[in-house]
């Protein structure tokens, strides 16, 4: 029969494994579902903020736009946008993932995340996010802005255009697409909290109640 602290080892490895695939899942769950939800083309050409406004736009300095273009365009960006969602997995799960195996087990210590421990991290992610938002627009868009204009347009009315159209997406469209996906990682990060802390106390209870380590010790 295994000795008690052989038991007693992998009933701590089985809990920190449990945490770390805890980890692993939130995080999956945030990146893939919610932000992904934030970047990637609207079902409704209507929902599609940064198309409307550059239609606003058009329409409000009497010029007519190739759509398709124009939606080819846009495919793009969120193309790149997308490609942040990879970066963003890793910062929040190797960060958390080092916090959790550096936690010392002993007694009736359990594995717990903070609030305070997410500052960092998000402050990475946001700045992940910001930094692809606006070299992919300027990539993305503000390049290849020519190709939307149908007919010769007045170079003047492009850069104004252009002008506008920047101030927007680097000011009131990230302001917004940040806005909520901070509220998106708030609820998972209290979801991650609240489950970390119920996963030490299903350790503990177990630690506290194992019929196998209480026979060991009689």
């Amino acid at each position: 029969m295994e000795d008690k602290e052989t038991i007693k080892k992998q009933h701590v490895d089985n809990y920190r494994k449990a945490v770390l695939d805890n980890i692993e899942n939130n995080t999956n769950v945030l990146v893939h579902q919610d932000i992904v939800s934030l970047l990637q083309k609207p079902p409704l050409d209507s929902m599609d903020l940064i198309r409307t406004k550059f239609l606003d736009l058009a329409k409000k300095n009497q010029i007519v736009l190739n759509t398709e273009e124009l939606s080819s365009l846009l495919d793009h960006y969120r193309e790149y946008l997308l490609e942040c969602c990879e970066e963003i997995q890793n910062v929040r799960v190797v960060e958390l993932s080092s916090k959790v195996n550096k936690t010392k087990l002993k007694g009736n210590d359990t594995i717990k995340i903070n609030k305070k421990d997410f500052v960092l991290i998000n402050k990475k992610i946001k700045s992940i996010l910001k930094d692809k938002l606006i070299n992919g627009y300027d990539i993305c868009i503000l390049k290849q802005i020519d190709k939307v204009f149908l007919d010769a347009v007045d170079s003047s009315v492009k850069e104004r255009i252009a002008s506008d159209l920047s101030k927007y997406v680097k000011g009131t469209y990230q302001k917004q697409l940040l806005e909520s996906m901070e509220l998106k990682i708030m609820v998972k990060d209290t979801t991650l909290m609240n489950g970390t802390k119920e996963q030490g106390e299903r350790y503990l209870f177990t630690l506290d109640h194992s019929r196998l380590l209480h026979e060991i010790d009689t």
